[in-house]
């Protein structure tokens, strides 16, 4: 995932379970992570997921991206419903 790099809190996932349609979530494994968030004084606020992490999100959050033939999932981290601990 070197070719694109998200802007400020944004993460760039790799969806895990497309066949579970009916469901209103989605599980996916981060592939990229934004700087953070930038805060008054310039400096960004840290995103609190790391690339290699499962996530949860909703069905209907992010954006739909097609890189390479694979396709993704672009959404800011306030999107993410809960993270594994695995």
């Amino acid at each position: 995932m070197s070719e694109f790099h998200p802007k400020h809190d944004g993460l760039i996932v790799k969806p895990l379970d497309e066949s579970a349609s009916d469901t209103e979530t989605r599980r996916g494994e981060v592939v990229a992570v934004g700087p953070g968030r930038p805060l008054e004084g310039g400096k960004p606020h840290p995103v609190d997921v790391k690339v290699g992490q499962r996530i949860v999100y909703s069905k209907y959050s992010g954006s739909r991206v097609e890189l390479n033939g694979e396709e993704y999932v672009e959404l800011p981290e306030d999107e993410i419903l809960s993270v594994s601990a695995d």
